[in-house]
């Protein structure tokens, strides 16, 4: 048995106009979510994504589709209300399932990464902070948001940034095995010891996003050159939490994985973790996104998403110009062994090199249908947000 994926509809989530957003991207890193606990409004699914502009502060927009993906509204904004610098970078939107302190199930939470104007100035000192993963709470199913707790500070949005503070970025929200909120996010603070360059951590609150514990490195590779990064989480049917990331700056970089019983602890922190990979070498280069669907098999499969393909033995890692439409890995056995391809649902012009950053995925319409969303060129200098729909199936070998 083997899954089936049937695109069945395309179209445009956002389209950004030139002259609110800065030039090149204006839009980027998707995310998309269909609620669950929300009563009547179950099935609706809410986006968000960072959205460039050149009014000051930015702040990450939230929209709605009613129709399975169809068509989409504006519904609201997430704003960065504690300090006014703006929601710039790595939003991420998650439905509580279930209680979590004083939130009610159906709680919609969102993080991003808050970032003042000048924190792009040249001639910042070392200790100025400016990347701050803010966490904000909507009661009425994404209309309007308040502000939470902030979990992560970090410096500057530099990377490489050695001997001063690094900073904090791209963030991702699920409960651990004790129904705790529980975020995942690339921490470079601590590349000022010279050993680690970037590193992912974990961090989880007791009391519903009100207050956070330590954070607790999880992938962290002592050679100061390898940078694994923008993690993603999904809860597999045996009671394991599979975490996707990205690990660069390496011979071997690509998208990496590793478990968990508990969603906290993912086994040694230096060791890099398992490549997504199949029999024939090939493999997905950055930015991943994973989901898993009970079809394709006993074990259901996981579905993984990158920008970049690469192949072992090609001297630039096999990377490719025109994707059109570029390949899902999948996995049968619940992570464990060779991992096969699936066109993706969304193509995009890899020559421009932010055109297919980070794309997001949900699986919708109780496991029947697949969406994926993804910045796509729309003139030599801009990208939308556009997405893929597909029927998901199991078929016989």
């Amino acid at each position: 048995m083997s899954l089936k994926i049937t695109k069945d509809f395309a179209g445009v989530v956002f389209t950004p106009r030139k002259e609110e957003v800065y030039p090149g991207a204006g839009v980027l890193y998707p995310r998309v979510i269909e609620l669950h606990h929300a009563g009547e409004e179950n099935g609706t699914l809410l986006a968000t994504f960072d959205h460039s502009t050149v009014k000051e502060p930015p702040v990450s927009p939230i929209m709605k589709s009613t129709d399975g993906g169809k068509t989409w509204t504006r519904l609201g904004e997430v704003a960065d209300t504690k300090n006014g610098w703006g929601i710039r970078f790595q939003p991420v939107l998650f439905e509580l399932p279930q209680q979590c302190g004083d939130l009610p199930a159906g709680t919609i939470l969102f993080s991003g990464n808050a970032v003042p104007l000048q924190a792009f100035a040249p001639d910042n000192p070392p200790d100025f902070i400016g990347t701050e993963l803010q966490l904000y709470i909507s009661r009425d199913h994404g209309k309007t948001w308040e502000y939470r707790s902030s979990f992560a500070y970090g410096g500057v949005p530099k990377e490489y940034n050695f001997d001063c503070l690094g900073p904090v970025w791209e963030p991702f929200i699920y409960l651990n095995a004790r129904g705790e909120i529980t975020i995942v996010f690339t921490d470079e603070k601590p590349h000022t010891d010279r050993a680690l360059n970037q590193c992912l951590a974990v961090i989880a609150s007791k009391d519903g996003g009100l207050t956070w514990g330590e954070p607790e490195l999880i992938v962290a590779i002592p050679d100061g050159i390898r940078r694994p990064g923008m993690a993603i989480v999904t809860k597999l049917p045996n009671g394991k939490y599979f975490m996707a990331y990205e690990v660069v700056n390496d011979s071997w970089q690509g998208i990496y994985y590793k478990f968990s019983d508990d969603g906290m602890n993912y086994g040694d922190p230096a060791d890099k973790g398992i490549r997504a990979e199949t029999k024939d070498g090939h493999f997905l280069g950055n930015m991943p996104y994973c989901v898993w669907t009970s079809h394709g098999g006993p074990n259901g499969t996981i579905i993984l998403s990158g920008h970049h393909d690469g192949q072992v033995g090609h001297p630039d890692g096999g990377w490719t110009g025109m994707r059109d439409p570029g390949m899902f890995l999948v996995n049968y056995n619940l992570g464990e062994g060779p991992w096969e391809e699936i066109p993706m649902l969304v193509s995009y012009d890899s020559r421009m090199l932010q055109a297919g950053w980070s794309m997001g995925m949900a699986v919708i319409e109780n496991d029947t249908k697949l969406i994926q969303l993804a910045p796509v060129q729309m003139d030599p200098a801009l990208l939308q947000i556009a997405y893929g729909l597909a029927t998901l199936e199991t078929v016989e070998d």
